[in-house]
C-alpha cells in the first residue's frame, strides 16, 4: 500500500491521519483506495520541512530508497542557498529518497532530478524547463524548485511546486532571475497526491534507466531540450563575482558551460539569469 500516515514527531511534525483538517489539501474529496506499489508515500500535516520529516524517518530506518514524504504545510521550508521557500497550503512539498548514484554522477543529481520532473510534467501537457541548477520554469516563470541534501548515506531530494499559489512580484527578491508562477488550473483540479504519485512512478523509471544505461557525458547532451536559456547570453554569479557568456550546455560533472570572450568556462555554483 503506497499511503502511510506520519506519526507525531516532536518539534518537527504533527500526527497526520485521514481525519486531520489538512487531509483534503493533499487528497482531494476522497482518500484514494490502497494499491500495490513498491514506493511508499508518507502523508504529512503541518511540519517544519518535509526534508526534516524524511530525515527523522530515515534515522529510524523507516524510510527506504524511493519512499517519499508529501506534506500539506511547511513552516520552515528551504530552497537554494538556504533561502526560505514560501510554503502556502495547496502547493506541493515533497521529500524523495534516492539511491546513492555512482561516483561520476554525484554532482549531476540535481539536474537529473530536474530532468525527470520536466519530462513528467511535460507528459501532463506542461512544457516545463530546467533553469540550472535546480529551478523549474513554465513560460519563463518559476513554478518549482529542487534541493538536494545528503544525510550520511541518505540522499534526499526536496521538491516544491507552486500549484494553488505563488509569491507576488512584490514579495520576490530584487535580484531574482525571473518572476514566480503557478500551475493552477493547468492541472484541471488534479489532487496533490495524484500528481505526486504520477511523478514518482514516472521519475523512478527514468532516473534508474539513465543511471544504468547512460553516462554523465551522454546525459549532458540528452538534457539539452529542457534547459531554459540554452543558447542565450546569460550571467552566472553570486554576491562576489559573476561571469557573462553564451549558455552552451551542462558539463558531465553538473556544471554550466559558458562561452565567454572566446573561451569555454565551466561554473559549478552561482545563480543563473538571462542577460538583458
Amino acid at each position: 500500500m503506497p499511503i502511510l500516515w506520519t506519526p507525531a514527531i516532536p518539534d518537527v511534525a504533527e500526527a497526520f491521519s485521514p481525519d486531520h483538517p489538512d487531509a483534503d489539501l493533499l487528497l482531494g474529496p476522497q482518500v484514494p483506495a490502497p494499491a500495490e506499489a513498491e514506493e511508499r508515500i508518507f502523508l504529512c500535516g503541518p511540519c517544519t520541512s518535509v526534508l526534516d520529516v524524511a530525515g527523522h524517518l530515515a534515522q529510524l530506518d523507516e524510510f527506504k530508497v524511493w519512499d517519499s514524504v508529501l506534506g500539506a504545510r511547511q513552516r520552515a521550508g528551504r530552497g537554494q542557498l538556504r533561502r526560505n521557500w514560501v510554503s502556502e497550503p495547496g502547493n506541493l512539498f515533497a521529500a524523495w529518497r534516492l539511491p546513492m548514484p555512482p561516483e561520476p554522477w554525484r554532482n549531476m543529481v540535481s539536474v537529473l532530478v530536474g530532468w525527470v520532473l520536466c519530462l513528467g510534467l511535460s507528459d501532463l501537457g506542461l512544457p516545463v524547463k530546467l533553469k540550472w541548477p535546480n529551478d523549474l520554469l513554465l513560460d519563463g516563470r518559476k513554478i518549482g524548485g529542487i534541493l538536494i541534501e545528503e544525510r550520511g548515506d541518505v540522499l534526499l531530494a526536496g521538491i516544491g511546486l507552486n500549484l494553488a499559489s505563488c509569491p507576488g512580484d512584490e514579495a520576490m527578491r530584487r535580484d531574482r532571475a525571473c518572476e514566480a508562477g503557478r500551475l493552477g488550473n493547468l492541472l484541471s483540479g488534479m489532487p496533490v497526491f495524484e500528481l505526486w504519485l504520477r511523478l514518482v512512478h514516472f521519475g523512478r523509471l527514468r532516473y534508474s534507466t539513465e543511471l544504468s544505461d547512460s553516462t554523465p557525458l551522454e546525459f549532458s547532451q540528452l538534457i539539452e531540450p529542457v534547459l531554459a536559456y540554452l543558447g542565450a547570453t546569460v550571467r552566472v554569479g553570486d554576491n562576489r563575482s559573476s561571469v557573462c557568456g553564451v549558455y552552451s550546455g551542462i558539463s558531465p560533472d553538473g556544471g554550466i558551460v559558458l562561452l565567454a570572450d572566446g573561451r569555454r568556462e565551466t561554473l559549478h555554483s552561482g545563480s543563473l539569469a538571462p542577460q538583458a
